[in-house]
């Protein structure tokens, strides 16, 4: 009958003990990224409506615009007023487009790391399972008998 080398298999729990921390952390991670993930995308969603609602009321305004009877002060006054909005529009377009564009970057950021987590905790269950094996094969003797 062969020994059972207990140290070794001591050795290789720990090593299983050190991957299942690896996994843990690396679920943690997961769950904080995916919280993150939520707000980002909840923000998006915020930065689409406000851009949209903002567009809407431009097209409004540009209906109100053509006017072919206002003469005067009246067509003077607004527009004056529709060059101030369309510039103040066109900065908060491009405002809000670049944190938009801010957001899906970081979006984007956050799913990558997510996945090097899923990797890391595909590659510790990996080496658990490996190790659980030399275990296993450890703990069996030559002539078919467990030993737990």
């Amino acid at each position: 009958m062969g020994e059972v080398d207990y140290m070794q298999i001591d050795s290789l729990q720990r090593q299983v003990n050190a991957h299942s921390a690896s996994i843990s952390s690396a679920q943690s991670r997961i769950t904080t990224i995916d919280e993150q993930l939520e707000r980002l995308r909840t923000a998006k969603k915020s930065v689409g409506e406000i851009q949209k609602k903002v567009r809407d009321t431009k097209k409004k305004i540009i209906k109100k615009n053509y006017q072919p009877t206002w003469k005067g002060k009246q067509k003077d006054a607004f527009t004056k007023q529709w060059e101030t909005f369309s510039s103040d529009y066109t900065s908060f377009q491009t405002e809000m487009n670049t944190f938009y564009q801010a957001i899906c970057d970081e979006i984007t950021r956050l799913e990558n790391q997510k996945n090097e987590e899923n990797g890391i905790i595909g590659w510790g269950q990996s080496q658990m399972n490996n190790l659980g094996n030399i275990i296993e094969k450890l703990l069996h003797t030559k002539e078919g008998e467990g030993h737990v």
